[in-house]
């Protein structure tokens, strides 16, 4: 691993695929945009039906010939000449018709009931598809007034040709007809319109979602985008509330624990798996973890494992506690040090005493064998972080701190260092060199990638592995626990714990 990060300090971070991203994306919201579908279809219907007043069309079809009627046989035969003469005289045509003199003569046969703009407006002449034949088309909101505009125009076709022009013949070929229903709007059209502009919207948004969003979905988005291994998704544990008995106000604050809220963050440390009414979800993802870990022990050069997090409440005192315990339950010895110098907590968790710890052993004044509290539960030790130095990093980054890591390592089967957070100190870094590696938490929901790219460019800078992540505060109803319904544990004596 060592030398995919020398080569690049993007390791472990794969190529997104987008295309799969976005399909990815559009499927977990197609719901919404077959709502978004139904609603602009619904919307456009509305439109249509109650907001667009709708309008009626009546159109006259002439044709136009350049000769007469009384020049026009049954034996004459039509030539290229007379249809593009016939094509002029249309537009002459329909310049004539378009004219002041002829607005005023249509307005005079309606009585008044159009005006000249309003002829203008609502009145088209066109050429159907360069031939010779004129349409003349009358779109009002009247069906009524919209033939009888047609009709006049009807009548006076044949004169006007003869009166400007002195030539050619206008012949009637479709008569303006009373319309039955309205030309527009075409409510099809419009639903039709309206659903795929809601769906588009919406998917537009959703696209936009993505690329906004940054957080950890599931462990799914992890592998991903990393090729950095899981060893395992831990449930979120308020999903047990009624089984860890947790009262439900916490239950409620649990919707905020993307906060920092120190009080929610201990009522979950306190659901440790060596409990009698640990869910056997939580049980079984511990169990998981610490075989994955017991599976790259060949590859580890000691038992020495930090645990740190890319940022705050991502939870990893939870996850050092209870992997403690969980490594303990094998027979193993293990040691836990509260290694987050800055903000010590691990000793609030078990109820003891923080005036003696790992700060007042780096710094010789109190012995490792006085400063360990032995016998948490069977196997397991804890040293306490002790009180908070004025330069933590310069303790953690000592030769002190390396020999003592080097004597636990030798004096333990497991040594766990819980940390402060990668991305806002270098704490953890400076230890990982005496360990075997780093395990990095990460929280369902609340871990962004920004975040954990950030934590593994710091930590293959510092030429330190990354043994894998722990994916906590999983929604167990999207990844299907098949056995959510037990509550399995590990089932020992809670009587025989000393915390």
């Amino acid at each position: 691993m060592k030398d995919n990060q020398t080569n690049s300090i993007q390791s472990g971070i794969n190529q997104p695929d987008y295309l799969s991203m976005v399909l990815s994306y559009l499927k977990k919201y197609t719901k919404y945009i077959i709502f978004a579908l139904i609603l602009g279809a619904a919307i456009g219907f509305a439109v249509a039906r109650y907001l667009i007043t709708p309008t009626y069309e009546s159109y006259l079809d002439l044709y136009v010939n350049v000769k007469s009627n009384g020049e026009q046989t049954e034996k004459d035969t039509v030539n290229t000449r007379d249809i593009d003469a016939s094509k002029k005289l249309i537009n002459s045509y329909i310049v004539t018709l378009q004219s002041n003199k002829v607005s005023n003569r249509i307005v005079d046969m309606m009585g008044g009931r159009v005006t000249r703009a309003q002829l203008a407006g609502c009145v088209s002449f066109y050429s159907l598809q360069s031939t010779e034949v004129l349409r003349i088309r009358v779109v009002t909101n009247d069906p009524q007034l919209s033939v009888d505009t047609c009709s006049a125009y009807m009548k006076i076709s044949e004169a006007v040709l003869d009166d400007i022009f002195g030539a050619g013949s206008v012949k009637v070929i479709s008569s303006p007809e009373l319309p039955t229903s309205p030309s527009s709007p075409d409510e099809i059209e419009y639903i039709v319109t309206g659903g795929m502009l809601g769906a588009g919207l919406m998917a537009l948004i959703c696209l936009i979602l993505m690329l906004l969003d940054t957080k950890i979905a599931n462990e799914k988005s992890l592998t991903d985008r990393y090729s950095i291994p899981v060893l395992g998704s831990v449930p979120d544990f308020f999903q047990f509330s009624k089984t860890l008995k947790i009262p439900r106000k916490y239950v409620k604050k649990s919707k905020k624990l993307k906060e920092k809220n120190f009080e929610n963050e201990k009522i979950i440390t306190s659901a440790v798996v060596l409990g009698r009414n640990t869910p056997f979800p939580i049980a079984e993802a511990y169990k998981t973890i610490r075989s994955n870990i017991l599976f790259s022990l060949p590859k580890m050069k000691n038992g020495v494992l930090i645990i740190t997090s890319p940022t705050t409440n991502e939870l990893k005192t939870t996850t050092s506690i209870n992997l403690a315990m969980a490594m303990s339950k094998i027979g193993a010895k293990v040691l836990l040090i509260d290694a987050d110098l800055r903000n010590p907590s691990i000793h609030r968790y078990f109820k003891i005493s923080n005036k003696q710890g790992l700060s007042m052993v780096l710094t010789g004044h109190t012995e490792f064998r006085d400063a360990v509290v032995t016998g948490i539960v069977t196997g397991l030790d804890f040293l306490p972080a002790g009180p908070v130095p004025p330069i933590p990093a310069e303790l953690l980054g000592s030769y002190y701190m390396t020999d003592l890591m080097k004597q636990c390592g030798a004096q333990y089967d497991f040594v766990i260092l819980d940390t402060s957070p990668v991305n806002l100190v270098s704490d953890a870094l400076l230890m990982a060199t005496q360990a075997s590696g780093i395990i990095l938490t990460v929280r369902e929901g609340k871990s962004t990638t920004t975040d954990i790219d950030k934590a593994i460019k710091a930590i293959n800078m510092s030429q330190s592995d990354i043994l894998g992540f722990i994916l906590t505060d999983v929604d167990i109803k999207g990844v299907g626990y098949g056995y959510y319904q037990y509550n399995y544990g590990y089932g020992d004596n809670p009587k025989s714990r000393k915390v």
